[in-house]
C-alpha cells in the first residue's frame, strides 16, 4: 500500500484549540503515513503534487467544511485526469456538515486510530460515495445565495462562534420571520435573477433563496435534498420565492425529507446550472462567501470515494 497522507487545518476552530493535534495524529499515524499543517493554500499545492507523485491511497483531512472545500478544489485541479485518492473526513471544525453527512463521528485522534487500525490489519473500507459541485473553479458540496450567505455571515460576525451560536441565530430567525421584522427583512432581502437547469428556465425572476447540495442534510435536522441519498453525479437545487414566514410553516417538511408543494417553490435534480443576476450577487459555498458575480455556471464534478472508518 502506498500509505496515508494527512492535510491539517491549525485554523480551524477545534484544531485552535487544540495545538498539539498535528503531533498527535502524527505519533498515530507513524510509519503508515504523515501528517501536514498548512497555513496557506501554496501548501497544500505542494502537499497535493508531493502526494500524487507519491501515489498515496488515502488522504486524510483535518480541519472544517471550509478546509475541506479547499483542499479538494487544490487536489482535484492537481491531479487532472489521475485518480483522487480514497478520502477521510477527519473533522476538526465547528459544524462538520460533510462528516456528519456520511458519519463519520468522534475526534481527529479517534476516527484516525479507527482508520490506521483497519489498515494495519488489512480490512476492507467502508466507503460511501460523494459527487461534488463545481462552481467557478471551486468544488464542493452545498452552495446557496440569498438568506443562507447572510445568515452564515451573522454567524461568522460572532466571537469565536460556536455551534450553539449557530443554533441560536437560526432559532432567532425564526421568530424574526413569524413576527416579520425589519431584521428578518434584511435576513432573507430579496435578488432578481433568471434561472436555467438542465435546460429548462424556472418560472421565476425573483428570489430569497437559491440553494444546492450533493448532499441530504443541511444540519440542524434539515433534510431538504432527499433525493441526494439515490442520485450521484447530480445535484439537488431548490429556489424559493416566497416570503421568510412561509418558509418557516414548511420547516416539517425540511425535516422530514419530503417534497415540498409550494407555487412559490421549485426544486429540481440535474448536472447543470446557470444563475444570470440582474445585479452582481455574492454566493456561498461550504462555509466560504464569494465576491459578487453577475453569472453563476455549476456543473457535477467527479463523485469522491469517502471512507467511513
Amino acid at each position: 500500500m502506498a500509505g496515508i497522507g494527512i492535510v491539517l487545518n491549525p485554523h480551524s476552530r477545534s484544531n485552535r484549540k487544540n495545538p498539539e493535534r498535528a503531533h498527535r495524529l502524527g505519533f498515530i499515524v507513524g510509519d503508515k503515513g504523515s501528517c501536514h499543517i498548512t497555513d496557506e493554500i501554496s501548501q497544500v499545492e505542494a502537499l497535493a503534487r508531493l502526494f500524487k507523485e507519491r501515489d498515496i491511497e488515502i488522504l486524510g483531512i483535518s480541519g472544517g467544511d471550509g478546509t475541506y472545500h479547499h483542499t479538494l478544489t487544490t487536489f482535484i485541479k492537481i491531479y487532472g485526469a489521475t485518480a483522487l485518492p480514497k478520502i477521510c473526513f477527519l473533522r476538526g471544525g465547528t459544524i462538520n456538515l460533510l462528516s456528519n453527512n456520511v458519519g463519520v463521528k468522534g475526534t481527529p485522534e479517534a476516527i484516525l486510530s479507527r482508520l490506521i487500525y483497519q489498515y494495519h490489519q488489512d480490512l476492507p473500507f467502508r466507503t460511501v460515495p460523494i459527487s461534488t459541485v463545481q462552481i467557478n473553479g471551486h468544488y464542493g458540496f452545498v452552495f446557496a445565495m440569498g438568506f443562507i450567505p447572510n445568515y452564515i455571515c451573522a454567524y461568522h460576525d460572532k466571537k469565536s462562534p460556536s455551534y450553539w451560536d449557530a443554533l441560536f441565530l437560526m432559532l432567532k430567525g425564526i421568530i424574526h420571520s413569524l413576527l416579520n421584522t425589519r431584521w428578518a427583512g434584511e435576513l432573507a432581502k430579496r435578488f432578481d435573477a433568471q434561472v436555467t437547469m438542465n435546460g429548462k428556465k424556472w418560472p421565476f425572476s425573483n428570489y430569497v433563496e437559491i440553494l444546492g447540495s450533493t448532499m441530504s442534510s443541511l444540519g440542524f435536522g434539515l433534510k431538504p435534498f432527499y433525493r441526494m441519498k439515490e442520485e450521484q453525479g447530480k445535484f439537488q437545487v431548490i429556489g424559493m420565492s416566497m416570503p421568510p414566514r412561509s418558509i418557516i410553516f414548511h420547516f416539517p417538511a425540511f425535516m422530514s425529507g419530503k417534497p415540498i408543494h409550494s407555487e412559490q417553490l421549485v426544486e429540481m435534480t440535474g448536472s447543470s446550472l446557470s444563475v444570470e443576476f440582474s445585479e452582481p450577487h455574492s454566493y456561498f459555498m461550504d462555509g466560504e462567501s464569494y465576491d459578487p458575480v453577475k453569472r453563476l455556471d455549476v456543473s457535477a464534478g467527479p463523485i469522491l470515494q469517502v471512507i467511513v472508518p
